[in-house]
C-alpha cells in the first residue's frame, strides 16, 4: 500500500494519486508562484524548522509581554519576576501573552515557510479551507459529539482525574480570566495546535517514514502499514505532553486527550485540511468550557467550581 503524497491517504497500485491526475491536468494560465512538486510538503525537516523557530518566539512574545505588563500602575511595584510568575498563573495576564506568542509563532511561520516553499503558506501547509467551509456544520457537530464523548467517558470508566487541576484554579481568580480561558480556547489554541501537530508534524513524520523506505533503510512490507500509525501516535506523544501541566500530569484525562489528538489526525488525513481539524479541536474545546458557563451562570458564580 502507498500514500498519496498530497492527501496522504492509500492509493491503489492502478489508481493515480492527486499528484499525478494534477500532473496530467492542465496548467492555468497564471500563477503567482512558480510551479514546484507538493509531494513532500511539509516534509520533516520542514517541522522540525518550525519548532525550532518558535523557540525565540516565545521568549521575544513573553519577553515583550513582560516589558508591557510592567507599564500597568497595578504592577509598577511588582519585580520582573513576580509580573511572570503572574503571567503563569492569572488568565488575565497568561491568556493576552500566549495569544501574543501564538500570534508571533504564526507570523513567523508565514513568513519563512512562503519564502522557503516559493508558494502561499496555506497551499504549502494544505489548509483547504474550502473543505472546512462546505462541511463546517457537520465538523462543528463532529467536534462537539468528540467533547461530549470525552465526558462520558470521563464519568463512567475508572479513570483517576485531578480534584483541582491548575487550568481549573487559573479560571477561578476572576471572570475575565474565565471568559478570556474561553475565546483563547477556541481560536488561538486550536489554530497554532492545529498549525504545530497537524500540519507540520503529523505530515513531516509521513514522509519522513515514506523517505526511508524509499531508500529501502526500512523495510517495504514491515512499514508500508505502520506509516500512518506511527506518525499518529508521534504526533500524538508530544501533544499530550504540552497539556500536561493543565491537568497535574494525571494519566487519565492525558489519556483522552491522546484519543482526541488521534481523532484529529484522522479527520486531517481524511480530508487532507487542516482547517478541518481545526474546526473540530476548537469546537470540542468548547465543550470543555460550556459545562462550567452552565454551572456558574456565565462565569459569575467561580465559586461553584470548586465543588
Amino acid at each position: 500500500m502507498t500514500l498519496d503524497p498530497i492527501s496522504l491517504t492509500p492509493v491503489g497500485p492502478n489508481e493515480p494519486s492527486q499528484a499525478q491526475e494534477e500532473t496530467l491536468a492542465p496548467e492555468p494560465p497564471h500563477s503567482e508562484w512558480p510551479e514546484k512538486p507538493v509531494d513532500d510538503l511539509p516534509h520533516f525537516s520542514h517541522a522540525v524548522l518550525f519548532f525550532l523557530l518558535s523557540i525565540p518566539a516565545l521568549f521575544i512574545g513573553e519577553s515583550v509581554c513582560l516589558l508591557i505588563a510592567k507599564q500597568f500602575p497595578s504592577l509598577r511595584g511588582k519585580s520582573y519576576r513576580a509580573i511572570f510568575d503572574l503571567m503563569n498563573s492569572d488568565a488575565r495576564l497568561a491568556i493576552p501573552t500566549q495569544a501574543f506568542v501564538y500570534l508571533l509563532i504564526g507570523f513567523t511561520a508565514i513568513v519563512v515557510f512562503t519564502v522557503l516553499w516559493q508558494r502561499t503558506f496555506s497551499e504549502g501547509i494544505h489548509w483547504n479551507i474550502e473543505v472546512a467551509r462546505n462541511k463546517f456544520l457537520r465538523l462543528g457537530a463532529l467536534g462537539l459529539g468528540v467533547g461530549v464523548g470525552i465526558g462520558i467517558l470521563q464519568s463512567y470508566l475508572p479513570i483517576p482525574m485531578p480534584q483541582n487541576p491548575p487550568i481549573l484554579q487559573d479560571m477561578i481568580r476572576s471572570p475575565l480570566g474565565a471568559w478570556m480561558m474561553l475565546i483563547f480556547g477556541i481560536t488561538f489554541a486550536p489554530l497554532i495546535e492545529e498549525l504545530a501537530f497537524r500540519g507540520f508534524l503529523l505530515p513531516g513524520l509521513i514522509h519522513a517514514f515514506r523517505w526511508l523506505m524509499r531508500h529501502e533503510i526500512l523495510s517495504t512490507e514491515a512499514f508500508s502499514w505502520m506509516t500512518v500509525p506511527l506518525s499518529v501516535l508521534l504526533t500524538t506523544v508530544p501533544f499530550v505532553l504540552l497539556h500536561a501541566e493543565q491537568v497535574s500530569r494525571a494519566w487519565g484525562p492525558l489519556l483522552l486527550i491522546g484519543l482526541v489528538s488521534v481523532i484529529l489526525c484522522v479527520i486531517r488525513l481524511r480530508l487532507n485540511s487542516v482547517a478541518a481539524s481545526t474546526v473540530v479541536h476548537a469546537a470540542y474545546n468548547f465543550t470543555l468550557f460550556a459545562g462550567m458557563l452552565v454551572q456558574t451562570e456565565g462565569f459569575r458564580h467561580l465559586e461553584r467550581l470548586n465543588g
